[in-house]
């Protein structure tokens, strides 16, 4: 008799992409997404979500306002390296959401300079290579009560 593997449950995005509408649930289609570039909507998604200006999005990622409006006007997606940025900022934003249990909470330690960030907020920070998995790590030191 053959059995049929049936899954009980579906498989979660990865953190970060809801922020963004994505339904990535996989680093390839993460990667794929990626490297293909994220709608303009996911970066205005984000920016409403954080309760930011879009100009301010845009500077946070360092993409001038006249690339953006090129790109939304022609329909075109940000480019692969605009799109992992703005990953990093979801998926740090996201972790922080987890972590405070507030969103109101998590969105003023984001934006709030700290010394462990070398007196940068923890958005800024998430941008440095490296720099997201490390905002994350905090979070997690954190939640476990380990000085940082």
């Amino acid at each position: 008799m053959t059995h049929t593997f049936t899954p009980t449950r579906t498989v979660p995005p990865l953190p970060g992409t809801t922020l963004l509408g994505l339904k990535a649930t996989t680093l390839l289609e993460l990667g794929d997404a990626a490297r293909q570039g994220f709608q303009t909507a996911a970066l205005e998604r984000f920016a409403r979500h954080l309760g930011l200006t879009l100009a301010d999005t845009l500077d946070l990622i360092r993409l001038s306002e006249s690339t953006y409006h090129s790109y939304r006007r022609k329909g075109k997606p940000l480019s692969s390296d605009d799109s992992t940025q703005l990953y990093h900022l979801a998926r740090v934003t996201e972790a922080a959401e987890a972590y405070f249990q507030s969103v109101t909470e998590a969105h003023r330690w984001l934006m709030t300079p700290r010394a462990t960030f070398g007196d940068h907020t923890p958005l800024q920070f998430a941008l440095l290579p490296g720099g997201a998995e490390y905002v994350t790590t905090v979070l997690s030191r954190l939640e476990h009560g380990v000085y940082t």
